[in-house]
């Protein structure tokens, strides 16, 4: 399983009282940089944009069940072997 996080390892930014921002280090951002470059990579391909649907769904399933986590993971296949965990989907 994926290296979990939470909110409370990161710096939040808030603005009225409300959490906006999260911050993170350079390692971090450029992992989500490259990580959203390879999806946008991904999309040009139909089957490959139902299957990244999918897996957002999922995702924002999690989420919304555990919205305090921040999850990371070392590989693609981990990330897709924790969403097949029956919680997650």
């Amino acid at each position: 399983m994926g290296k979990t996080l939470t909110r409370d390892q990161f710096p939040v930014i808030y603005d009225h009282g409300e959490p906006r921002a999260v911050i993170v280090d350079v390692e971090t951002f450029d992992q989500l940089v490259r990580t959203v470059a390879h999806l946008q990579q991904l999309a040009d391909d139909p089957d490959e944009i139902k299957w990244i649907s999918r897996i957002v769904d999922q995702a924002r399933a999690r989420w919304q069940a555990h919205p305090e986590e921040v999850i990371t993971f070392d590989t693609p296949e981990a990330a897709l072997a924790f969403l097949d965990e029956p919680e997650a989907g």
